[in-house]
This record gives C-alpha cells, sequence and structure tokens, in this order.
C-alpha cells in the first residue's frame, strides 16, 4: 500500500498531465467576450465559448444580425443554468457577434456534446438543425455535427452573428429543476462545444472527432463481446456448469449497451435507446448476480432472489426520469445509480465473506469488483456534489492519455473487469478440465476394475450352458451378476441392480461380487438373506434389487427374488414370493419357487434397463415386447434393447441345460 502522500501527488499527476495534454490537443480558442470574437485566425477550427449572450425566452427575431441584444445576460457553459437563476425553461437562444477576416469564406458552423434539439442561424438564415424542436423528444448529440455556410452569408467586412435557437429537454427543466444546460463544458479543453470549421476540413474533423466519442464503447464492446463468446463457448461445451449460462448473459447483456451507446453517439439519443439500455442493464445487474452465486455454490434465498430483481427494475426508474415525471433530474440520478450501487455492495459483500471462508474463486473476483464499485462510489459522489452545486462540473476524474485519447476511471475500470472475466473464465475452465481429466482417470480405472471383476463372474459350469450380455450405460454401471458351479454338480446364478449411478454404484458392485464370492450357502433365499446383511453391516446407502436361481442337473429349479425383474421361460414370467430390494430391512425373508426345467428351456434373467429402454420418440420398451424377446439369445436381448434406445444398464443372462 502506498502512502497517502505518493497516492494523492500519483492522482495530482494524472489529472495535471491529462489536462494539459488536452489543451495542447485542442483547436485554437477564440476570445471569451461574446460581443466580439475575435476569430480572425479562421483557416483552423477555432473553438466558440464558453462566455454567450443568453435569453430565456422565444422570439424568431432573436436569429436577426440586426438584433439589439444588449441588454441580453453574458452566461458560461462552465456553469449551469442554475446557478444564473434560470429554471423551467423550454426554449432558449445563444449568440455570439464573430470578426472573421474581411473576405474570409468556405465557413462551417460545427456543434458536439449538445443537450436538447437546436437550430443553427448565421446571419438571421437558418443553416441547419438536428432533433425535435417541439420539445417533446429527448435529444442528445454526442458527436460533432457540421453546418456548411453558404459564403453569400458572409459579408466583406467578416461580420458574423451565430444564434443557436435550443428546445430544452423536458427533463432537464421539469419541475422546477433545469440543471441540464443545452451546451455545457466537459473539460477544461472543451470551451463549448461550438466550433468555427473549414469547409474543406469538415470531413476530416468530423471523422476525428466521431472516433474519439466512440472509440471507448468501441474497445470496450469488443472487449465484452469476446469475453461473452468465451462464456458462451463455455456455456455449449459444460451445459452442467450454470454459471457459465449466467456470465453469457452478463456479458452479451453489457456488449449490447455498448452497441446502442455506439449507435446513440453517432446519431442521436432516443426514447427507443433509454428503453433498450434499461432492459440490458436490468438484465445485467440480474446476471451479475446470479453469475457470482453460483460461482460461489450459494443457494438461492428469497432476499436474495429478492434484490436480484430489484437490481432488475431499478433502471426503468430512468424512463420516468426522462419523460419528466415524479422529480425529473433528481429521479433521474437515483435510479441510474441506485442499480448499480446495490448490486457492487452485494457483490461485494458475497465475495469478502467467500473469500472470509477461503474460496479461491473469490480471491480472483474481488480485486475486480473493489475497482468496479470504486469507480461507481466515486462517480456517484461527484455526480451528488455537483446536482447541489459544490463542484461545477460531472468530470472530477482523473485520466489516463493514451496518444490522443483519454480515458477515464469508468473506461477502466470497464477493461479491468472484463478482464478479470476472461481471466476467470479460463483459469475456471482449465480447473474444471482437470477435475474432469483427474474423474475420467478415475472412472476408467473403476471401469477396467469392474471389466475384470464382471469376466471372472461366469465360472465353467459343466452340463449347462451359459450366455451372458452385459452393456453399461457409462463407463461404470451399477448392474452385476455372477454364476458359479455348485458342489452337487448343478449351477448357481444371480443378477442384479443397485440403485445410484457411477462410482458409487461401480463400488457397491465390487463389494458385493466380492460378498457372493464368500458366500457359503446353496440355497438362493439363504443366499439373498445373506447378501442383505452384509449390505446392512455395510450401513450402505440405496437400495439393491436382485433374483438368485439354482438349477440342478437333473432340470429342478429354485428361485428367489428381492424386488427383481421375473425371471423367464418360454417368453412366461415365472412369479416369486414378495421379497424387498437388499438393504432396506433386517427382517426380511426371501421365499423360494421351484419347478422343472426341461431339456429344450432357458432361463432368461434381465436388469430393468431392459425393459426401461426408450426410444426416440420416448416409447419405452415394455413388458410386452420383453416376453417375445426372451426367447431369443441373450446377445439379442442385449442388443435389441441398446437399439432401442438405451436410458440405463443392460444385463441379460441365459441358462439353458445341455443334452
Amino acid at each position: 500500500m502506498l502512502p497517502r502522500t505518493i497516492r494523492s501527488a500519483i492522482c495530482l499527476l494524472l489529472a495535471v498531465t491529462s489536462g494539459a495534454f488536452a489543451c495542447a490537443q485542442t483547436a485554437r480558442t477564440a476570445d471569451n467576450d461574446p460581443r466580439r470574437v475575435d476569430a480572425t485566425q479562421f483557416g483552423e477550427r477555432v473553438s466558440l465559448g464558453p462566455n454567450w449572450l443568453f435569453a430565456t425566452n422565444d422570439n424568431p427575431a432573436y436569429a436577426s444580425p440586426s438584433f439589439d441584444d444588449s441588454g441580453w445576460k453574458t452566461v458560461s457553459t462552465n456553469k449551469q443554468l442554475l446557478d444564473y437563476g434560470i429554471r423551467n425553461i423550454p426554449y432558449c437562444w445563444y449568440r455570439a457577434h464573430i470578426h472573421l477576416r474581411p473576405g474570409a469564406r468556405s465557413l462551417a458552423i460545427g456543434l458536439e456534446h449538445t443537450f436538447g434539439s437546436y437550430e443553427v442561424y448565421v446571419n438571421g438564415v437558418r443553416i441547419g438543425s438536428n432533433g425535435d424542436m417541439a420539445g417533446l423528444v429527448r435529444f442528445t448529440q454526442r458527436t460533432l455535427v457540421a453546418y456548411p455556410v453558404p459564403d453569400s452569408l458572409l459579408s466583406a467586412d467578416g461580420e458574423v452573428v451565430l444564434a443557436l435557437r435550443f428546445a430544452v429537454d423536458a427533463s432537464s427543466s421539469a419541475h422546477g429543476h433545469g440543471t441540464s444546460s443545452p451546451l455545457r463544458t466537459d473539460s477544461p479543453a472543451n470551451a463549448s462545444g461550438v466550433y468555427l470549421l473549414s469547409r474543406e476540413a469538415v470531413s476530416r474533423e468530423i471523422s476525428y472527432a466521431n472516433a474519439h466519442v466512440t472509440y471507448d464503447d468501441m474497445l470496450l464492446g469488443g472487449l465484452g463481446l469476446l469475453a461473452g463468446l468465451v462464456a458462451l463457448a463455455l456455456c455449449l461445451a459444460m451445459r452442467s456448469q450454470r454459471e457459465y449460462l449466467a456470465a453469457t448473459i452478463y456479458l452479451l447483456a453489457s456488449t449490447a449497451n455498448y452497441c446502442i451507446w455506439f449507435w446513440d453517439d453517432s446519431h442521436a439519443y432516443a426514447m427507443p435507446s433509454y428503453v433498450l439500455v434499461a432492459i440490458f442493464r436490468g438484465t445485467a445487474s440480474f446476471a451479475i448476480i446470479e453469475f457470482v452465486r453460483l460461482v460461489l455454490g450459494r443457494p438461492r434465498s428469497r432476499w436474495l432472489l429478492t434484490l436480484q430483481f430489484a437490481a432488475f427494475v431499478a433502471p426503468f426508474g430512468v424512463l420516468l426520469a426522462i419523460a419528466g415525471i415524479g422529480g425529473g433530474v433528481y429521479l433521474g440520478f437515483f435510479t441510474f445509480y441506485l442499480p448499480v450501487l446495490l448490486v457492487d455492495t452485494l457483490l461485494l459483500v458475497m465475495l469478502v465473506r467467500a473469500w472470509r471462508w477461503g474460496n479461491r474463486e473469490a480471491r480472483v473476483l474481488l480485486p475486480a469488483v473493489v475497482v468496479l464499485g470504486f469507480g461507481q462510489y466515486w462517480g456517484f459522489l461527484n455526480t451528488l456534489a455537483f446536482y447541489v452545486h459544490i463542484v461545477p462540473t460531472l468530470h472530477l476524474l482523473p485520466v489516463l492519455p493514451l496518444g490522443s485519447y483519454r480515458f477515464t476511471i469508468a473506461d477502466i475500470e470497464d477493461f479491468v473487469f472484463y478482464v478479470t472475466m476472461l481471466l476467470f473464465l479460463v483459469l475456471r475452465t482449465v480447473a474444471i478440465a482437470r477435475e474432469r481429466a483427474h474423474a475420467a482417470a478415475e472412472l476408467e480405472a473403476a471401469h477396467t476394475t469392474q471389466q475384470l471383476l464382471l469376466a471372472r463372474s461366469s465360472q465353467p459350469t459343466p452340463g449347462f450352458h451359459v450366455e451372458s450380455v452385459y452393456h453399461p450405460a457409462s463407463e461404470v454401471g451399477g448392474d452385476f451378476f455372477l454364476v458359479s458351479s455348485s458342489p452337487n454338480g448343478g449351477l448357481i446364478a444371480i443378477v442384479g441392480d443397485v440403485s445410484g449411478k457411477g462410482l458409487i454404484a461401480a463400488m457397491r458392485v465390487a463389494m458385493i461380487l466380492g460378498v457372493l464370492r464368500r458366500e457359503d450357502s446353496w440355497e438362493p433365499a439363504g443366499v439373498l438373506h445373506n447378501l442383505n446383511e452384509a449390505l446392512l453391516t455395510h450401513e450402505e446407502h440405496g437400495f439393491t434389487t436382485a433374483c438368485c436361481v439354482r438349477i440342478e442337473q437333473d432340470g429342478r429349479y429354485t428361485l428367489a427374488n428381492a424386488g427383481h425383474l421375473y425371471p423367464y421361460i418360454d417368453g412366461k414370467e415365472i412369479a416369486t414370493g414378495p421379497g424387498l430390494p437388499l438393504g432396506i430391512s433386517s427382517d426380511q425373508h426371501y421365499v423360494p419357487v421351484s419347478g422343472i426345467l426341461q431339456a429344450d428351456q432357458k432361463i432368461v434373467l434381465v436388469s430393468d434397463g431392459v425393459l426401461e429402454a426408450r426410444s426416440a420418440n420416448g416409447e419405452l420398451l415394455g413388458f410386452d415386447r420383453l416376453a417375445p424377446l426372451t426367447l431369443k439369445s441373450a446377445r439379442e436381448i442385449a442388443d435389441t434393447a441398446k437399439a432401442f434406445g438405451q436410458q440405463d444398464d443392460i444385463t441379460a443372462l441365459t441358462l439353458a441345460r445341455t443334452a
């Protein structure tokens, strides 16, 4: 942290340097006496003002060069009209008496940074206008517009009377406030935004001036668009990461605002622009809060949702101010800054709390939010001081000069925030990619282990033909089966399905197969009972369905079922006794069912992944299709279900006696 004196010196140096630089780049300024403006040096751009002759009422005679304006008040564009006691005016006039070189020709009048519609008169003749002179539509012009002066209007002695008629914005003059001047000095480098130009240089001057008005919108809008496209690409690639969707909405909404501002800077502000700005600002405010909430993993509480909604609605209050409703310019001031300060404060509180709790991602976002909040709060205090007449101008912040361009604190804070968002998105994506790579490696290891376990689940069974097929829905599955020969030459087999997905289900399958390999009971009901006890002992969460069958060499079989699908013989279900799935209750006994398996018959055991296969139009395979399907081989059963539309793990096991 720099000492306060050094920080103050740096700020002062920036302010002085930027001011001096701007003054050095500005065209020559005419004398400040509006009754005798010496412009004999015309040939280069001449900046008029800041002093003008001023009248508040509206009279067409004010444009005439012969009109006696000796009683007019002299006002400076360095001050607000309210400082002169002027308020609630629908129209006003500015006049200046300009002295050119005798015989001067090729003159144009240029205006920029005007507030309100206007008409331009030279020696009593209207040479141009911009906006709605009825004063019903808000009109603000930031870019330079030039109006050529016909040579016939220029007298031989070089005397020119320039008159500007303004229709003051309704929001500026309504309710007796009248704090916005039609001509207002934005910085010491800009006398009043009115220039004498050479007609030959008009095109060059307009290009230069307009580039210096829209450069920040183009730069920051382009950077915001780049960040938004990166966020959109990440959102499409990782749909489960909803924070990328929130970041995309915020960045693209912010970019849309810059596009609107760029258009308005190149043309003029109008009501549709303000409506769109309110929509996009509200959307961006809502989305950035949602983004931080998702990044920090905070639940959507009622109070947070209320603040998000307030941040979305607040910008629309500017529209009321523009229409002159409910307090005019003061309402516009508070409705402009209220959502901004609300969002900045909320984000700062959320990130500081998360940083104190050790959230690393909060440490990346927090500095950018601090920079952003500093600029917004400074702008709020500066604007408030302007409206209560503590300071004479809205622009007291130091600027960073780069060539002929000047970047304000607001530009810098937005730039820093967008770069931080890009950096955050990249770092977060890299971290997620590493986590997914690690998880993928674990899944691959689990897949390999599970395949080895299931490959050993079918032992040689002389006297029987056994076919098993297993199609997991992902890298690892929750189905299992085990086939082994009994000591008396018979066969015992079990097929099951554990609840859950992924690694947890795979680990439960591995544990179940380990338990079954140590099983010493050869009775299906006993096997299920022991497995149930083992699952309860291991405090397994979830449940497991299973069907166990034992077949003797002479064809006698015994079945026991724990909530699994019934087995099939000759396409018909073999009903088993009722039984809860495993791992739910310790007081559970499984009732065996017996029968005879003929030499040309087979018992078919499947998992519910076969039954619940779903086609593209949402149709289930179902019991009606499953019954005839069980007459086929295990390979055909499993492949048919998979082709129909696999939704879950598919297991098919067929058991038959050999001749």
